[in-house]
């Protein structure tokens, strides 16, 4: 009990607001298309639109069968682009982007400005044209992977002609087989790049899609053949990404074509 005359304490409970749930805002092609946005800002919508996508219904087939043209030029563009930014963008060269979904001789342009730009150490714009370095199959064993769990690499992978069903079997490779295919699969985007007309300024980033895992000494094996082979020289820069491995490579083109440098970063 308590005793006459005590204190009475009276506990008060300090109001609080309740404050609203912050979604994030739903991303699409729009946001990028036609739109000059920071290089960082760029980077991080990109991977927000690829978690949306992902964690969407159905988000992981999506990914994998790409049904849709915002899956598509998620994968295939703004995701390398947004690579070659950040490769690219750091003290002294801030980069803005510009990303196009026409049909336009290129596919988004940057510019750059800070001290290296002042210093004629980077050039203040470049327009940027992607590309997908791929086995004619490689589609195929995404299907598979969807439809049934898992395949085995591109070269044992094909369509029944009498049946239509996907037939996947194992291939060992021997050798250096991994770094042959890779150089042919690469030369062959550089090839059919370099018969169009680009601009002096444009960069050619080609998305890599080697046939499983590939270990340094056999991406650097195939960057040594691409690099002989000098079809790179038509542009200013080719900027090869692999982002399985996290595998990457600039090769710088001709000086004479356009005054580009030839010093690696």
């Amino acid at each position: 009990m308590e005793k006459p005359g005590a204190p009475i304490v009276v506990l008060r409970l300090a109001a609080t607001k309740s404050r609203p749930m912050t979604t994030r805002p739903q991303l699409d092609l729009s946001t990028f298309d036609d739109q000059l946005l920071d290089g960082l800002d760029f980077c991080r919508k990109v991977y927000d639109l690829f978690d949306q996508v992902k964690d969407s219904p159905d988000g992981i087939a999506k990914l994998r069968l790409r049904p849709t043209k915002t899956e598509k030029r998620l994968i295939e563009e703004l995701i390398p682009i947004a690579r070659y930014v950040q490769a690219r963008y750091r003290e002294g060269r801030r980069i803005k982007v510009r990303w196009f979904s026409g049909s336009q001789p290129f596919d988004a342009i940057l510019w750059s400005s800070g001290d290296l730009v002042k210093h004629r150490m980077a050039p203040r714009k470049l327009f940027v044209e992607v590309t997908t370095s791929v086995h004619q199959n490689e589609y195929l064993t995404r299907r598979l992977l969807h439809e049934r769990g898992g395949s085995f690499g591109v070269k044992g992978v094909f369509r029944d002609k009498k049946t239509g069903a996907i037939v996947s079997k194992p291939h060992v490779h021997g050798g250096d087989e991994i770094a042959t295919d890779l150089t042919g699969q690469i030369l062959e985007r550089l090839k059919s790049k370099s018969d169009k007309h680009y601009s002096p300024g444009t960069v050619l980033v080609v998305n890599c899609v080697a046939d499983g895992l590939t270990l340094p000494s056999e991406w650097n094996d195939a960057i040594d053949r691409v690099t002989k082979a000098q079809l790179h020289l038509t542009f200013r820069e080719v900027f090869l990404v692999e982002t399985v491995m996290a595998h990457s490579t600039t090769l710088y083109g001709d000086r004479k074509r356009g005054h580009r440098r030839t010093t690696k970063s």
